[in-house]
């Protein structure tokens, strides 16, 4: 394998990668979801269908009986049903603020309408929108329908409340206190059975400004909410109670036009090493099918239908350990927080008692323009929870907690969430991306601005490459030197691939050149370069960092703004235009010259791709596209001075001594007609074996006249007649006849 055929490779299996990871495998090749549960036994009319909500029935069930027990008249409608809800103005309360010096690392934005999280902001200064940078950003409630986070659904209460046309999780509930750092919540169903608590808490970090900053970069406490939610039994008989908890809703999604991540829901199991993650497309996809279903029945389904059929047909019902809702640098996660302990005579004692029985995704709000743009969030539906009469165990409380905050693996990697997967650092090179990761925060915490710390660590990781740099770049030179004696070769042996090879082989081998030499260093290097690419791709602080016109390293550098075209869009980027070209311009000074029309074809074939690579670079950020300008600018000075001011080993080929030609004095000959034969022989009788197109060093020219200086010496031997020449064997030959 010569190195023409490895950059071949190399250009196709990253294409292949790209396309495979962007296009094939989100449409083709969906991840699977774990434990599907599937009732054919639903009827779809009903979204509030008993074999949907076991509790439900069991509550529908205590409600058609009166006092002593006896059935109620079906036809009667229940008493509770009749009875007006509490009326609540709608209020907004605020926990936390957004001046950095507070200690809150949040402002969170609460709404009494259905006692919801409305927006998170958050109060970093490095966090602005991209589209007003007098803002901070805002990370959760970006989308503009009526869904909200946690959200809450009862399905008892909604009985009641459907008569006004209201639902639970839309009705205002009471503010029953709020100050800047807890609020709180409550809700009394109609019938006076039921009431529902929520509780949240946001943390204050203490500290000195410095500390602070610190703690920015470092503390999850500030980034995460704490939500607890009671529900209490008022009347005289025991209830068993379920709950619906909407997730994470309107994560923001930032230049959309070039990002190559869009919204994705996330969820681990607990004991399992592997996320699940799932896209807009397969979210789209479960609707699709649901509505395609009710067609073939003849139904139009409704919004809520739908939704009931993915709860019972594509639900998660493992116990997570986080679930949540995430885009390219921020993410929003939920996770449960002190489950109570499993009773004595539970299966397995000490288990943790699971809250949420079932998980299922949601389509919050679909973009027809751009499917890939659309919010999806998911649902958490409860176990059933089993309520004493008012005065004894009467009351159940769940705590769970929301991380809202940037993707950075200090505030991921502790308890609870332990989401350190959630930054996409891939399974087979994360190791390394966290490694490339970490050395350019360091590398930016010694005051180097984030351009200066890429450039550095390019150098950094360049430098400590070179000694396989060096190696491949030897065994290039020697390659490009016997070029002429290949294709001397290949004129010699015709159609015998066979002969030839050997021959290759054995020119190889008496030359010292390894044809393995110039591949695996670059095999080497290679879960380098896609650490470095993934760690740049996911580095959230590059977001909104400067360099030249650049003012956001996180996105392409739009130059100018150009006619939309087809996959480029709108923005005309240089940075990729400058990578490409340098690309080229490495091919063009250390690619041998093709030798025949297969190489030619190679040569092209390589252009165009470089090309195509340069259209698949259009999109990606500019921080990247300044590794690759580094790398590149890195390796042609590289192989320039391995060149043209080597130490002697760069290389020493001699091709015209007598093994590897008929006639030793320099007089090359070649089969062959016409200009390459010519050329070939012309190559054969270079005085300085072909080596006439390298450049040398000192120590290179050195050994070349200490090369020389022996050649005269046999010379002179042979004209002495000590070693006898080719003419004499001939002469002793005849005379034994």
């Amino acid at each position: 394998m010569d190195n023409r055929r490895f950059v071949t490779f190399l250009v196709f299996f990253f294409a292949f990668t790209f396309i495979y990871n962007g296009i094939i495998a989100p449409k083709f090749f969906p991840q699977p979801r774990p434990r599907p549960v599937v009732d054919n036994n639903i009827d779809p009319d009903d979204p509030l269908d008993p074999a949907q909500d076991p509790a439900a029935a069991a509550e529908d069930t205590a409600e058609r009986h009166d006092a002593d027990g006896k059935a109620a008249d079906p036809d009667k409608p229940a008493a509770a049903a009749n009875l007006e809800p509490a009326v609540h103005p709608l209020k907004t309360v605020t926990l936390g603020s957004l001046d950095p010096a507070s200690g809150y690392f949040l402002e969170v934005t609460l709404t009494s309408a259905g006692a919801a999280v409305e927006s998170v902001r958050l109060s970093d200064p490095k966090f602005r929108e991209l589209t007003d940078r007098d803002r901070q950003l805002t990370v959760l409630g970006t989308n503009t329908t009526e869904d909200e986070t946690f959200t809450t659904a009862v399905a008892a209460i909604d009985r009641q409340l459907k008569n006004f046309q209201l639902k639970l999780e839309t009705i205002a509930w009471e503010v029953v206190s709020a100050d800047v750092d807890q609020a709180t919540f409550s809700f009394t169903s109609p019938d006076q059975t039921l009431r529902l608590t929520k509780t949240y808490r946001l943390t204050k970090v203490k500290g000195s400004p410095e500390e602070l900053r610190n703690a920015f970069l470092k503390n999850s406490d500030g980034y995460t909410i704490q939500m607890d939610l009671s529900v209490t039994n008022l009347s005289d008989r025991p209830q068993e109670i379920v709950y619906e908890l909407q997730g994470p809703v309107g994560i923001v999604l930032e230049n959309v036009e070039h990002t190559r991540k869009y919204v994705d829901i996330k969820i681990e199991f607990k004991d399992e090493d592997d996320p699940v993650t799932l896209a807009v497309s397969e979210v789209d996809r479960m609707y699709n099918r649901v509505l395609d279903a009710g067609q073939n029945q003849g139904k139009a389904f409704n919004e809520t239908q739908v939704r009931d059929q993915i709860r019972q047909s594509d639900a998660w019902t493992g116990t997570f350990r986080y679930a949540g809702v995430d885009v390219q640098f921020f993410a929003a996660l939920v996770a449960p927080l002190k489950e109570p302990a499993a009773p004595d005579n539970a299966a397995v004692p000490g288990v943790p008692q699971k809250w949420v029985e079932r998980t299922y995704p949601v389509m919050i709000q679909k973009d027809r323009a751009n499917l890939a743009a659309s919010d999806i969030s998911f649902r958490m539906v409860s176990t059933p929870i089993n309520l004493e009469a008012k005065g004894g165990n009467d009351t159940a409380t769940h705590t769970y907690a929301l991380f809202v905050g940037p993707k950075r693996s200090d505030l991921l990697d502790p308890e609870p969430f332990a989401a350190a997967q959630v930054l996409d650092y891939g399974s087979w090179f994360g190791l390394v991306a966290r490694g490339m990761h970490w050395i350019l925060d360091k590398l930016h915490h010694m005051g180097m601005p984030y351009f200066l710390a890429i450039i550095s660590l390019t150098v950094l990781v360049r430098g400590m490459m070179f000694p396989l740099s060096r190696k491949q770049a030897i065994m290039a030179a020697k390659q490009k030197a016997l070029a002429p004696r290949l294709q001397e070769l290949k004129l010699k042996h015709g159609d015998d691939k066979e002969k030839f090879a050997r021959a290759q082989m054995e020119l190889w081998r008496k030359h010292g050149v390894n044809p393995l030499g110039g591949c695996l260093p670059a095999l080497v290097q290679l879960p380098i370069f896609i650490g470095l690419y993934t760690c740049l791709n996911t580095a959230v602080d590059l977001r909104l960092s400067s360099f030249l016109w650049i003012d956001n390293l996180a996105a392409p550098d739009a130059l100018t703004t150009m006619p939309r075209l087809p996959v480029l869009g709108s923005d005309f980027n240089l940075l990729p235009c400058i990578s490409v070209a340098l690309f080229l311009v490495q091919q063009k000074l250390f690619m041998p010259p093709p030798q025949d029309e297969q190489a030619e074809m190679t040569a092209k074939m390589m252009n165009m791709m470089t090309i195509v690579m340069g259209v698949m670079f259009w999109h990606v950020p500019a921080g990247l596209c300044i590794y690759f300008i580094a790398s590149s600018l890195w390796g042609i000075a590289e192989r320039k001075l391995l060149g043209s001011a080597g130490d002697g080993q760069v290389p020493q080929v001699v091709v015209n001594d007598p093994g590897d030609r008929d006639n030793g004095n320099g007089q090359g000959k070649a089969k062959g007609k016409g200009a390459a034969g010519g050329n070939a022989g012309a190559n054969g009788g270079n005085a300085n074996g072909g080596n006439a197109n390298v450049k040398q060093g000192f120590f290179g020219k050195l050994m070349l006249a200490l090369e020389e200086a022996q050649k005269k010496a046999e010379e002179a031997q042979r004209q002495a007649g000590k070693t006898p020449d080719k003419s004499d064997r001939g002469k002793g030959k005849k005379k034994g006849r």
